[in-house]
């Protein structure tokens, strides 16, 4: 007899008891991975609204300052990357098996959220002003502090993605993107570090930004069709035993 079944309950039903939390779990995960995915594309896309709002703006922590007129759409745009990032952190832990580089993406994914979180509740003061120069705050540094961890962690999220044996797809458009984001932040970094044209160094960062952005709501959809694959295409509750 079927462990857990008793002569007035068919084998059928205690394996469809057995089979439903695991494939809502995956019903779960991609509706969470999927609005996620979502979450980024429209962080992207607010972000290059305000930057057409006022294309005078060079870098793009610049558009969250204090007494902007993009502050509060660019704060917003940094919010719901930050609910992407944790969305699909969330997704993933459902789906343990074969999302581990070193450690678990998932926890890279969640840090990221937080830190992005963070830095679009503390923004920069007026001008958004380096650290430890004339003119800047303690929130200055604060900010700064949190979008550069978040944006280093996205790049590590990157990297882990890249180092998956069984998804070439998305490893391949993990290591693209890895390369073009470390490529123009450097050059970036380079150009303000050397004073140089800052409407290009510009450019650079928010191009850098924009792919980091791009790829979180690339790898989300990859995790929601993951969770549809395993459910061999259907809803959880379609995916039941007959």
């Amino acid at each position: 007899m079927w462990p857990g079944a008793t002569q007035e309950e068919p084998m059928s039903k205690t394996l469809e008891r057995t089979v439903e939390p695991a494939a809502r779990s995956r019903d779960s995960s991609r509706r969470l991975a999927t609005l996620g995915a979502g979450c980024a594309f429209v962080s992207a896309a607010l972000i290059w609204f305000c930057r057409a709002e006022d294309p005078s703006v060079h870098y793009v922590s610049q558009l969250g300052a204090t007494g902007m007129p993009t502050a509060p759409l660019f704060n917003l745009a940094l919010l719901l990357l930050a609910i992407a990032a944790v969305m699909v952190d969330r997704a993933l832990l459902s789906r343990r098996v074969g999302y581990v580089a070193g450690w678990p993406i998932a926890t890279t994914l969640l840090v990221c959220g937080l830190c992005f979180g963070f830095a679009s509740v503390v923004t920069c003061s007026p001008g958004c002003p380096v650290p430890f120069t004339a003119g800047s705050l303690p929130q200055d540094l604060v900010h700064i502090t949190f979008a550069v961890l978040g944006f280093l962690l996205a790049i590590v999220a990157m990297a882990q993605t890249a180092m998956l044996r069984r998804r070439p797809w998305m490893r391949a458009v993990s290591t693209l993107t890895l390369t073009a984001v470390g490529v123009t932040s450097f050059t970036g970094a380079m150009i303000a570090l050397f004073r140089g044209d800052t409407v290009f160094g510009g450019n650079l960062e928010f191009a850098a930004a924009t792919l980091a952005i791009v790829w979180f709501g690339v790898f989300g959809l990859q995790v929601a069709a993951d969770a549809l694959a395993a459910d061999g295409g259907r809803p959880a509750d379609e995916g039941r035993v007959p």
